[in-house]
């Protein structure tokens, strides 16, 4: 069942109505994008708010929604464009363009955190430092590529940058953690695996 999440097929059945498959989406796909809105944004009711706004126009839509090959790319993308909206007209934080400037918090969870190895844990709790001196923008695609496992097309697709240029950003986060945790770059990114493993 949890393939047939991010499966075509179940985006042809809400598009044909299947109330059950609607529901399974609906399921599955919650606790990723309420996790993902709260890095966005710390006011709860706002974020389960675009949320559910988002799946309401997702059924009341659904005859003209297009073809969508990936699912959770495409529920991200959704959401984060609702949410930024609603604060900007809200007018909470004035958001023109997606800016260094901007917030996201990158906590690791309790389940992440905890590791049995002393030495490994110490590690994630530098790395946890080294991460709040990144700018919001590298946060973002760091939980992106390796907390959500996305692709480099989809995270440039969401944040409105090219290839190349996540590419680029993602290395220079990386190199970042690097310099400041006095680690290989491999080390890193293994560290950041072990933090986003549930």
């Amino acid at each position: 069942m949890e393939e047939w999440a991010d499966d075509p097929e179940l985006w042809r059945e809400i598009v044909n109505g299947n109330e059950t498959a609607f529901q399974h989406l609906y399921r599955f796909h919650f606790t990723m994008l309420y996790e993902y809105g709260m890095r966005l944004c710390a006011d709860e009711e706002l974020v389960r708010e675009s949320i559910q706004q988002l799946f309401v126009k997702l059924w009341t839509n659904r005859a003209g929604l297009d073809t969508v090959k990936r699912v959770r790319p495409y529920l991200l993308v959704s959401l984060r464009g609702m949410i930024y909206n609603k604060i900007r007209d809200a007018k909470r934080r004035r958001v023109t363009t997606l800016e260094d400037d901007y917030d996201f918090e990158l906590v690791f969870s309790p389940e992440s955190v905890y590791i049995e190895k002393e030495s490994r844990h110490e590690q994630l709790a530098a790395l946890q430092l080294a991460m709040e001196q990144l700018t919001g923008r590298q946060k973002e695609i760091i939980y992106l590529r390796y907390f959500q496992e996305l692709s480099y097309d989809d995270i440039a697709a969401m944040m409105n940058i090219s290839v190349k240029g996540a590419y680029k950003l993602t290395a220079r986060a990386l190199l970042t953690l690097r310099e400041i945790l006095h680690l290989s770059v491999i080390t890193v990114i293994l560290l950041l695996k072990t933090a986003a493993a549930k």
